[in-house]
């Protein structure tokens, strides 16, 4: 009897951004470029872009509780 060990998942493919690409991400957004423009510019799907600037963006709360 032969045990052999068959892997049915392959390695994920994807790469973390880089802070370069980060900092790029909000000149462009600051430039008015739109999420699309900037990851066809970056070579990034659109969704990485997208979680990007989600992630980035924060809601915070005064001491008078208005938002900024």
């Amino acid at each position: 009897m032969v045990l052999t060990k068959e892997y049915t998942t392959s390695p994920p493919t994807f790469k973390h951004l880089t802070p370069y690409e980060r900092g790029k991400i909000c000149a462009l957004l600051k430039e008015g470029f739109s999420p699309t423009q900037i990851a066809k510019k970056l070579g990034r799907h659109r969704s990485t872009i997208y979680r990007e600037i989600k992630r980035g963006t924060t809601t915070q709360l005064r001491t008078d509780l208005t938002t900024y």
